[in-house]
C-alpha cells in the first residue's frame, strides 16, 4: 500500500486548500455532503454518470462530489494533511489485514490531534438479538444479518456483503494494531468531529458500534471538546 499511496497522495483535492479543515468521508455511499471529501469505490459511480447506463443498470443517484477511489491502494492525501476521517459501515467489507493497513493509512494522513471515527455493524448487539429471539428460525435470521460471503453481484454492488464482523474488543484491537493509542467507544452523534450528523445516519443508530481514536504524538489532551450533536427534524 505504501508505494501506491506515494503515487496518489499528491493528487489535488478541492478541500485541501491551505488553512482549511479537511474532513474525509470514507466509503460514503450516496451520503456526500458539501464540505467533506467524499470517497467511494463502487463501479456504479461512473455508470450513474452515463444516462443510458444509469437507466439500464438502475444505479443509485450518486452525487457529483463523490470521488471514486480504491482506498486499499492508499489515501490520496499528504502526510499529516487531514483533520478528520469518518467511515461508516465500510471496514466490515474488507479483510482484517486490509482493515489494519487502511487504518495505518488513516494514521499517516491525519494531523497530530486529528480524529478517526469508525462506525461498523455491532456484532455483540446482533448476538444479543439472536439470544433473545424465540422464533424457531432465529438461527437463520442471525446468519442472514451477518451478510457474510460474496457472490457475483459484488462486481456491481461490492458493499452488499461483509468479509468480517467487529465487536468493541476487536475494533479496539484493530485501531491499536494500526498505531492509535487510546481508541474510545462512542455513541450516535457524540463526536469530536464537528457537524458529524452531516454524515452519520439515524437509520444506522440501532445497529452500529461507534468508535473514535485520536492521532497523538504526546499523551492525549484532557480538554478535548466533544460535540453532542442535536438532531433536527
Amino acid at each position: 500500500m505504501a508505494s501506491a499511496a506515494r503515487q496518489i497522495r499528491n493528487q489535488p483535492t478541492q478541500l485541501a486548500a491551505s488553512g482549511s479543515v479537511l474532513r474525509v468521508n470514507l466509503g460514503c455511499g450516496t451520503t456526500a455532503p458539501e464540505g467533506w471529501y467524499n470517497i467511494d469505490n463502487s463501479p456504479t459511480i461512473w455508470l450513474s454518470r452515463i444516462p443510458a447506463a444509469a437507466k439500464l443498470f438502475r444505479t443509485a443517484p450518486w452525487p457529483r462530489n463523490v470521488h471514486r477511489h480504491d482506498v486499499l491502494k492508499g489515501l490520496p492525501f499528504s502526510d499529516e494533511g487531514v483533520d478528520f476521517i469518518y467511515s461508516s459501515h465500510t471496514f466490515e467489507h474488507f479483510t482484517y489485514p486490509q482493515s489494519v493497513a487502511l487504518t495505518r493509512e488513516c494514521l499517516r494522513v491525519l494531523k497530530p490531534g486529528g480524529v478517526l471515527r469508525i462506525v461498523v455493524p455491532d456484532l455483540e448487539r446482533i448476538v444479543r438479538d439472536y439470544l433473545a429471539d424465540s422464533n424457531s428460525m432465529a438461527s437463520h435470521r442471525f446468519v442472514g444479518r451477518l451478510l457474510l460471503g460474496h457472490t457475483w453481484r459484488d462486481l456491481l454492488h461490492p458493499g452488499a456483503h461483509h468479509s468480517q464482523m467487529f465487536d468493541a474488543r476487536s475494533l479496539t484491537t484493530m485501531l491499536q494494531e494500526a498505531g492509535f493509542a487510546a481508541p474510545q467507544t462512542s455513541s450516535f452523534g457524540a463526536s469530536e468531529i464537528p457537524d458529524v450528523l452531516e454524515v452519520e445516519l439515524e437509520e444506522r443508530r440501532n445497529e452500529s458500534l461507534y468508535m473514535e481514536a485520536q492521532k497523538v504524538n504526546a499523551p492525549p489532551s484532557r480538554n478535548l471538546k466533544i460535540y453532542h450533536h442535536a438532531q433536527t427534524h
